[in-house]
């Protein structure tokens, strides 16, 4: 796996951490300016290109199976490197991101906060969405192929990392995920959504943990022209810094100079 970790200061255990994941054809890269917000903030950030993307290896996406057992070695490898603290993390994810996210947040407990944006609750229903957009064939017509493409594909990567027979999309339902999840979920969503229809995370809604909070927008899908970081700037930033300095508060510190 290639990241990028940075930290505002010399004195990088001092900090806490957001994690930056993209959604599936994104990279690092797209997360420039919000990383930038964060160090300003007084986060270290760890922004990884996830298998398959950017200049990472492998050769599957797994939206969480696989992604999770990466990021758990990058988070090792930053902490052995460079003195991160694993316990002071947050997580700021877009779109397929928020699937890996939830993967991950489900089985580290120490996680503190995450900032879910464009999620969606159910991989086989994006499947057919995503087909019927690129095909321009109804989803109707899509369900029972991509259902079986799908869970066949997931079951087989399941069974070579060993996991039990009969491993499913379970594995990566990002709604029962959420329910395993100890920290507090910002779910910001769009109505101009097209990629991910607001329909599409009705159920990640009624699976959040407590203290969690649903943004509604007018905007867009995260890292498109229409988000809701550019469509409402201000607001956003405002939100952001809030929820993130609520459950992920930054100490002062010096330069370390």
């Amino acid at each position: 796996m290639s990241a990028v970790f940075a930290s505002p200061t010399r004195q990088t255990a001092a900090h806490p951490t957001i994690l930056f994941l993209h959604g599936k054809g994104g990279n690092a890269a797209e997360w420039e300016p919000a990383a930038g917000r964060a160090l300003e903030a007084g986060y270290n950030v760890l922004i990884p290109d996830l298998r398959g993307h950017g200049a990472s290896g492998g050769q599957h996406v797994t939206y969480g199976l696989l992604e999770r057992e990466d990021l758990a070695e990058a988070i090792g490898e930053a902490r052995s490197r460079f003195g991160l603290d694993p316990d002071r993390m947050g997580i700021h994810s877009c779109s397929a991101g928020s699937s890996v996210a939830l993967a991950l947040a489900a089985r580290r407990p120490e996680i503190r906060a995450i900032w879910l944006e464009s999620p969606f609750a159910e991989p086989a229903a994006m499947a057919r969405h995503y087909l019927s957009i690129a095909t321009g064939v109804p989803a109707v017509f899509l369900g029972l192929a991509s259902r079986w493409a799908v869970s066949r594909a997931i079951g087989g990567i399941a069974r070579r990392l060993g996991a039990p027979e009969g491993a499913d999309l379970r594995e990566i339902d990002p709604a029962i995920l959420a329910a395993r999840v100890n920290a507090p979920i910002l779910l910001v969503y769009g109505r101009a959504d097209r990629l991910v229809p607001a329909r599409f995370v009705e159920r990640l809604i009624r699976a959040l943990p407590p203290g969690s909070a649903v943004w509604e927008t007018p905007a867009g899908h995260c890292h498109h022209e229409d988000e809701a970081e550019k469509v409402l700037a201000d607001e956003y930033r405002r939100r952001w810094r809030k929820f993130f300095a609520h459950y992920l508060p930054v100490q002062v510190v010096g330069d370390g100079s």
